[in-house]
């Protein structure tokens, strides 16, 4: 087995290609950042490189011969120019999968969904299943999400080559460290909405996560669509009980989110403020249950387990180490 990860840079990717290269299993990593750092040895190899450029992607492919390719690659809210955030998102997962579809070696595809594209609304289900619609809204990381999945689904496949799709909740864990997201405001502000405060969340450790798709990958039969989310939720109170809730009008909230967005000073776009006001809540079962899977940590257990052993800190000024393999 030779797994091909797009996006090996970020914090789904990475965590993933330690797992998989601690289980002697052969990584090739592509993301246009070079920011991982501490993995090396016979089982990892990176290559810079952007999903957009479909010419590099090819040779890649070609020279690497994967047989199961794993996309965590898109903007997350990253860039504020429409156009390019398409380019990335949709154009560049169209690489991949096209690459994929062309590669002979190439026998299973793993897309990194979102919860997003299920979209908050006040009639959605306690718990979401994969037959519930997509309704991303106005949330452009939700609608770019909901597109690749259809060009995914609508494309005709090779016939050994099996498609999965993973929509994915918020993952945490001892890696996290995203200094500028929601998950952080949550942490860090001494004061939160009123309106959030009987909300509902759902966390996945990340420990959980990996274990599941180390299982996917090992599995030659598995095909389609899976939620991947924990079979618990919490509530925002019970996450932080020492917080304080007050009164703020959603409309102020969004503005002041607005501005802070626009100025890049907060990865957090004001239309996924209805996140916070109607959750969206993942049924893992079908997913769990195709491997008898029993999850290691619940929802609260992960955000506590990230709060303790984590990198989100408001005075962590430690920046990201350096690759110590061999880059081309």
């Amino acid at each position: 087995m030779k797994v091909l990860i797009t996006g090996s840079s970020g914090y789904l990717g990475g965590i993933l290609t330690r797992y998989l290269i601690i289980n002697k299993i052969h990584v090739v990593g592509i993301d246009h950042r070079v920011v991982m750092g501490n993995i090396s040895g016979n089982y990892f190899q990176f290559y810079k490189c952007s999903i957009t450029d479909k010419e590099r992607l090819e040779s890649i492919f070609r020279e690497e011969q994967p047989t199961h390719v794993v996309h965590f690659a898109c903007t997350f809210n990253k860039v504020r120019d429409r156009r390019r955030e398409y380019e990335i998102d949709i154009s560049g997962s169209k690489n991949v999968l096209d690459i994929s579809n062309n590669t002979p070696s190439v026998k299973q595809l793993i897309f990194s969904g979102s919860t997003a594209a299920y979209g908050s609304y006040c009639n959605n289900p306690p718990w979401l299943k994969e037959t519930n619609p997509l309704r991303p809204g106005r949330y452009r990381y939700g609608i770019n999400k909901k597109l690749i999945e259809q060009y995914f689904t609508e494309t005709h496949l090779k016939e050994d080559l099996k498609l999965i799709i993973l929509r994915i909740c918020n993952v945490v864990g001892p890696s996290f460290n995203k200094p500028r997201s929601a998950v952080s405001i949550l942490i860090k502000l001494p004061y939160l909405p009123r309106f959030c405060k009987e909300n509902k969340i759902q966390f996945l450790h990340e420990e959980d996560m990996y274990v599941l798709i180390k299982m996917i990958l090992e599995d030659d039969q598995v095909k389609g669509t899976f939620n991947l989310a924990p079979d618990s939720f919490s509530s925002v109170k019970e996450l932080v009980p020492d917080k304080k809730f007050v009164m703020i009008p959603v409309f102020f909230i969004k503005f002041i989110l607005w501005i802070l967005w626009n100025l890049k000073i907060l990865n957090l776009q004001p239309s996924s403020l209805n996140i916070s006001i109607y959750p969206i809540i993942l049924d893992p079962s079908k997913l769990a249950s195709r491997y008898g899977y029993r999850f290691k940590y619940s929802s609260t257990e992960a955000f506590v387990d990230m709060v303790l052993n984590g990198k989100i800190d408001a005075n962590d000024q430690r920046q990201p180490d350096h690759f110590d393999h061999p880059i081309r």
